[in-house]
């Protein structure tokens, strides 16, 4: 079994907003040791500073999860400063919309390069120690979009397909009778920064599509993983039941789900392209997008939208 969260030692990427901001207290709170990184040093560290007010110990490093040596390197100082690993949460992502012509090659890759490549370098760093050790639990984050695909998200549906596959790849790949395990965890769209932040080459306002999970529900979710492991963990009623329009009747899916995507995330025109935080790290630590408490108005114009877009086909 896994290590009791309040002896364990846990890295979680991406830590300065959103689900991993969220993660980051969960496991301070439950007196983990951790270890957190993320791009933006000011926003890191204000992180930091809730998860020790809580009574953690916290070890931080400002990096870029797509470069192989520092995800190496905080990995090693992770184990260096408190002896061993034992949870790894691979959490960092960014996302972009627009037509896959429309999109810049520069910020597609560089999408893949953080959600995939971020990811695979998470793993290898934290699977080297888990072998070494006999036990660990490495959490990656796929997406809905990691089991259907969608239109005008195209680099991100990409990527979070692969981290599916990987993960499947390298469970598939554990050595017998080890105690390390790999979970693949699955939501739908989020309340967090992302949105905000996200690269848009649309043309319009981009918002979520209801319905919206909270960051703390799969922060929690999180968390009972790294005690509990399961192969994948799934988030929210409509993912579930896209996945089975899209395996069952594949040509259905494609006529109601891309048009009602397309309208309900596409909102108010006249929006400026912009590359978002892809190449630059936001200073916005805030776990959620408040689209839930603050921008409800907006969420029921995204549903009516969608749903418009779905009897359109």
């Amino acid at each position: 079994m896994p290590r009791p969260l309040e002896e364990a030692v846990v890295a979680v990427t991406g830590a300065s907003s959103g689900i991993g901001h969220a993660a980051a207290l969960r496991f301070a709170r439950r007196g983990s040791s951790l270890a957190l990184c993320a791009r933006s040093q000011p926003a890191l560290e204000s992180v930091a500073r809730e998860c020790e007010a809580t009574g953690a110990v916290v070890l931080t490093r400002s990096l870029d999860v797509a470069d192989e040596d520092a995800v190496e390197a905080f990995a090693a100082a992770t184990v260096e400063r408190f002896g061993r690993l034992d949870v790894w949460v691979n959490n960092a992502g960014v996302i972009a919309y627009g037509e896959f012509l429309e999109i810049p090659s520069s910020v597609f890759r560089r999408v893949v390069e953080t959600n995939l490549i971020g990811q695979i370098n998470g793993a290898r760093a934290a699977l080297r120690r888990f072998r070494l050790q006999g036990s660990g639990v490495l959490i990656n984050m796929s997406s809905v979009w990691g089991q259907v695909t969608t239109p005008q998200v195209t680099p991100y549906v990409a990527s979070k397909y692969a981290v599916r596959a990987f993960s499947e790849c390298i469970r598939s790949e554990l050595p017998q009778g080890a105690d390390i395990h790999v979970t693949t965890v699955i939501p739908e769209a989020v309340d967090t920064p992302i949105f905000a932040h996200a690269a848009n080459y649309t043309g319009h306002r981009i918002r979520p599509v209801p319905p919206v999970l909270s960051a703390e529900e799969v922060a929690e979710g999180i968390e009972a993983c790294a005690e509990s492991p399961k192969r994948e963990v799934k988030y929210g009623w409509a993912g579930r039941l896209l996945e089975i329009l899209y395996v069952l009747a594949p040509r259905a899916y494609r006529r109601f789900a891309h048009g009602a995507f397309v309208r309900g995330t596409l909102g108010q025109p006249g929006v400026a392209t912009t590359p978002g935080n892809v190449f630059e790290s936001s200073p916005d630590h805030s776990i959620e997008g408040s689209w839930r408490r603050r921008h409800r108005p907006t969420l029921r114009r995204a549903f009516l939208d969608a749903v418009t877009g779905a009897l359109k086909g």
